[in-house]
């Protein structure tokens, strides 16, 4: 795994959840609080862009049929359209941090 740089922070505070594409893939980073979360961008049910979801606290809700990941380690919280959690994949998160104003993921 190495470092690499995602996005700066100043973009991150003003929009909290955005996707970055990258020539390794698509992420999901999150700011909230002070923490940086960085994870796959697409939910593991039916591919939909998790960036366009809601937070509540380190929880994103898929905005397609609402499954519910925790961002802290990827786990499923709840399963799509009332499905029990374990009827799909969890998601997977990596390590992040800020250096000055840039976030960076351990891809």
């Amino acid at each position: 795994m190495t470092w690499k740089r995602l996005c700066d922070l100043t973009t991150l505070r003003r929009k909290g959840v955005i996707r970055v594409d990258t020539d390794d893939g698509e992420y999901l980073v999150a700011l909230i609080g002070e923490r940086v979360y960085v994870a796959d961008a697409w939910c593991t049910h039916q591919k939909s862009d998790l960036s366009l979801g809601i937070t509540e606290g380190t929880r994103i809700k898929c905005p397609l049929h609402q499954a519910v990941f925790e961002l802290t380690d990827g786990s499923v919280v709840e399963g799509p359209s009332g499905e029990p959690p374990d009827s799909i994949r969890p998601l997977r998160t990596y390590r992040a941090k800020t250096e000055g104003d840039d976030v960076y993921a351990d891809l």
